[in-house]
């Protein structure tokens, strides 16, 4: 009878318990990689006045077990009767489009350097090139 033994069971543990570790840091880089897009999109909004530039920020929630959403944008920005300003400085300007377009190359060169050996794939294949940004605007 063939018998299946191994060598090398210290180094595929260690192996697992350092990728495990730097599973535990997907929030934090979902964080940094919101301060990167929003960095990218406050100096693109033209309208400084009311509370529009200062509606843009960066959430991250937790989905599931070592799943994570970033989310990046504006709840809206709205005037004393209630004319959301915001979405339309979105829909005439797309600060927050443009801004995550610019922050898109350092977000994944982030997520690859930290999180390289988690898994075999990289975040590139997770984001394609157009990649969808609904409702990050809030309207």
């Amino acid at each position: 009878m063939a018998k299946i033994e191994f060598v090398n069971i210290g180094q595929v543990m260690a192996g697992i318990k350092k990728r495990q570790e730097k599973l535990k840091n997907i929030p934090k880089v979902a964080r940094q990689m919101g301060v990167l897009a929003t960095n990218e999109i406050h100096p693109l909004t033209r309208k400084k006045t009311g509370n529009w530039d200062s509606t843009i920020h960066a959430e991250v929630k937790q989905m599931s077990s070592f799943k994570w959403e970033l989310w990046v944008g504006s709840k809206g920005a709205f005037s004393a009767n209630g004319y959301n300003y915001g979405a339309r400085q979105e829909r005439l300007n797309h600060p927050i489009e443009m801004g995550w377009g610019r922050a898109r190359g350092p977000m994944v060169d982030l997520w690859n350097k930290v999180m390289h050996g988690v898994a075999s794939s990289s975040i590139t294949e997770s984001m394609p090139d157009n990649f969808e940004f609904a409702s990050m605007a809030g309207i």
